[in-house]
């Protein structure tokens, strides 16, 4: 259910570009996190390591975070 981290809406959604209301408070403080981090640093490599953390956040929590996996990648 969880797309790979190729995928480009990974990016999209730790850079801040994939704005929604998520319906996991905790997802969406990380993900704020992430967009903040991202924009002191834009670094491929710093976007990649941010990536990782949110993938590995989903694939922990993916029964809870099921809507919104579906809202985001759909």
């Amino acid at each position: 259910m969880i797309p790979p981290k190729t995928d480009k809406k990974w990016e999209q959604l730790v850079s801040g570009r994939i704005n929604k209301t998520f319906k996991s408070f905790p997802l969406s403080m990380m993900l704020s996190r992430h967009k903040r981090e991202i924009m002191k640093d834009s670094s491929l490599q710093n976007i990649n390591m941010h990536v990782d953390e949110a993938y590995e956040f989903f694939i922990k929590y993916e029964r809870i975070l099921e809507e919104d996996i579906i809202a985001i990648f759909g």
